[in-house]
């Protein structure tokens, strides 16, 4: 007797946990209710429509530490003095990030602590990345690099898994520079 009433609890258990229809409406010969019928969430928000904005204009922002004047090219100093012509740098805007054809090829990788080795940067792609393949390189981290990516100005170097192996940065020389993720150790990427 006893184990019949506990054969009972878990499948009455069951059946009350199946009580709500509405997730089968329409299914097993059932009609489906009118949406009007169905009840709606409690606390779902109205849909809004959207307001008119106006327009949006741009300007190029001052430098830091000062702004710019007016009609001028010349930076104002926070006390709002132009600066003499001894201490005004030339503004540059960063150049802008070189395609990834323009950076898929042959490189060469110095590794500050183990040396150099090519590295072949594909447009081949693997999923989101493309494929890299080294060749004759000593240090762990670039030997195992297997994929590339571009953020940006940044190269990433992919390990399997997709962890980065090596971050670089453009120079002014055409070169990339940067440091390994797990030891830090200097990385130049050149032609």
């Amino acid at each position: 007797m006893k184990l019949s009433a506990l054969a009972i609890i878990p499948c009455a258990l069951a059946l009350a946990s199946c009580e709500s229809t509405s997730r089968f409406d329409g299914m097993f010969g059932s009609s489906p209710r009118p949406v009007a019928s169905r009840p709606h969430p409690v606390g779902a928000p109205e849909p809004l429509i959207a307001a008119p904005t106006e327009p949006v204009s741009s300007e190029p922002l001052p430098p830091v530490g000062g702004s710019v004047a007016p009609g001028s090219s010349v930076a104002v100093q926070p006390g709002g003095m132009a600066p003499s012509s001894q201490n005004q740098v030339a503004l540059q805007a960063p150049p802008p990030p070189v395609s990834t054809g323009g950076i898929a090829g042959s490189w060469r990788i110095s590794d500050a602590a183990r040396g150099s080795c090519g590295i072949s940067l594909t447009r081949q792609t693997l999923l989101d990345v493309y494929r890299a393949t080294p060749s004759g390189c000593q240090a762990g981290s670039l030997a195992k690099v297997n994929a590339w990516q571009q953020r940006g100005q940044e190269i990433d170097l992919l390990e399997p898994g997709g962890r980065t192996a090596v971050r670089l940065f453009p120079t002014s020389d055409g070169a990339y520079e940067g440091a390994a993720t797990m030891s830090g150790a200097k990385i130049r990427m050149t032609r």
